[in-house]
């Protein structure tokens, strides 16, 4: 068979190369399905081009992808890579790395991230009143839909066809393989996903925090053998433009995706999800992964636009929760809600696992307080708490590196996914907050942590009147301090 390659033009990359497989599972409509899904959620009520989508994004990371391992020498030549009748296991190595690249976001929900949260807030809220159910996130709709679609139309088949293992190829997109290098190309601190999207979300953004020199840095990166894995390191003359890279995500991170403004309605859109989860007015976790095997056309308007006719839908109704038609009318209209930033509830930069478990403790202690003053106020009030599942840091630091590594059945804290690597001139690897002249090194001991509190505007207006929010500036909310209700 003549070589076969299908060429796409992407506007931050310039044209990417598709295989004969990768072009099949593209025109699948388990893919198509993400050019219907925004890539930052409600960002783009705050910053008006970033409308670019998960379809884009994926294309992208397949495209770094390839070039990091021609980067580090594991890539193949495209006479074998374009070749479907060439089958060595360098050659396979370098096809599923890129369909790794290809499908890690194939199971992505409205929305992105925001829609997903209502999933895994009402799979919580199931698992504490006793149902066994299975973790309802993006990774087991992927995984399910690359191990389970073996059918004319279905993304299974391609890839036997095209000589990969399904399960093999879900293992690697969630970080599983047992080549640590396989896991470092897409799930660490500097991996292929992380340098698209900083790239893509500041050209769609045109916040230019995420920029960085992709090109120095690709010129960098080295594979490495180390007690019997090969590992990615980034060379020490490379150290800066790391550093760089690291700097540039917690800024693009603390200003686009932590932003107060675009977060905001995230939140409220996941209110309004959890809700219509509650009351069955939205496909379950376990439809999805039905019609994801069953009814393939019904799974595919699971997107942005399936959201939205659920929320029109809800304001359209004569009879409806005034809560939640209050919140579907400000998401709708862009109207943002009130925000509390009195402390405890306030940016917060954290020194360690301490700190941060005596801040949530207040945190909780002031929401609970506030909430009980509200609802005396206005028992029809509402009030979104937020307390981040993850902490925006530029690394892990040594402490918690080594501690993860202990746990990690006394692995190697080189073995390990996540922590960036530097090769020393000497050909000696490091951990890069090892390295004495390492910025990041002194830096990686702080987390910036983002709590919130929104309430309506009429709440707000009734907790300024009633001088609730000057009570909370005078008081303490230490744990052992007993809290008043008025």
């Amino acid at each position: 068979m003549a070589i076969f390659k299908k060429m796409i033009s992407d506007n931050i990359h310039g044209t990417i190369s598709l295989t004969k497989t990768e072009d099949e599972i593209v025109e699948t409509a388990y893919y198509q399905r993400l050019r219907w899904i925004k890539q930052l959620g409600f960002t783009f009520y705050l910053f008006p081009g970033a409308t670019h989508t998960r379809f884009s994004h994926a294309l992208g990371v397949l495209h770094v992808m390839d070039r990091v391992l021609k980067a580090i020498g594991l890539a193949v030549s495209d006479e074998k890579l374009f070749n479907p009748k060439v089958r060595d296991p360098q050659t396979e190595f370098h096809r599923k790395m890129r369909l790794a690249a290809l499908l890690h976001d194939i199971g992505t929900f409205p929305f992105s991230h925001t829609i997903e949260l209502a999933y895994i807030n009402h799979w919580k809220r199931q698992r504490d009143h006793g149902f066994q159910l299975p973790m309802a996130n993006h990774e087991r709709l992927g995984s399910h839909i690359i191990q389970n679609t073996d059918f004319p139309g279905g993304i299974t088949p391609i890839l036997r066809e095209g000589g990969i293992d399904p399960r093999d190829l879900s293992e690697t997109i969630g970080g599983n393989s047992p080549l640590v290098l396989a896991n470092q190309l897409l799930h660490s601190d500097i991996d292929a996903d992380r340098m698209d999207y900083l790239l893509r979300d500041a050209h769609h953004t045109g916040v230019k925090y995420g920029v960085y020199d992709l090109d120095q840095l690709l010129k960098s990166l080295v594979a490495v053998d180390y007690n019997g894995q090969k590992i990615l390191c980034v060379h020490e003359s490379g150290l800066n433009v790391a550093e760089y890279f690291l700097i540039s995500r917690f800024f693009w991170y603390s200003q686009i995706i932590e932003d107060s403004t675009g977060y905001k309605f995230d939140l409220i859109a996941a209110k309004i999800a959890e809700y219509f989860l509650e009351m069955g007015q939205a496909f379950s976790f376990d439809e999805l992964t039905q019609d994801i095997t069953q009814k393939p056309s019904k799974y595919f308007t699971f997107n942005d636009s399936y959201f939205m006719a659920k929320v029109h839908e809800y304001l359209a109704q004569e009879k409806s929760h005034p809560v939640i038609r209050e919140l579907c009318e400000m998401l709708a209209m862009r109207i943002a809600p009130k925000q509390i930033k009195i402390a405890p509830v306030e940016p917060t930069l954290l020194q360690s696992t301490e700190h941060k478990a005596q801040v949530i403790k207040e945190i909780q202690r002031a929401s609970e307080w506030l909430s009980a003053e509200l609802m005396k106020l206005d028992p029809n009030a509402w009030m979104i708490f937020d307390i981040p599942n993850r902490d925006v840091q530029f690394t892990k630091d040594h402490t918690s590196v080594t501690k993860e590594a202990k746990e990690s059945k006394n692995m190697h804290p080189l073995l390990l996914r996540d922590p960036v690597k530097i090769l020393t001139r000497h050909g000696e690897p490091k951990l890069l907050v090892e390295v004495s002249n390492s910025v990041v090194r002194i830096l990686s001991q702080y987390r910036n942590f983002v709590p919130r509190i929104y309430v309506g505007h009429k709440s707000m207006e009734l907790l300024e009147k009633n001088g609730v929010l000057e009570r909370m500036q005078k008081m303490a909310f230490k744990e052992d301090i007993p809290l008043k209700i008025s």
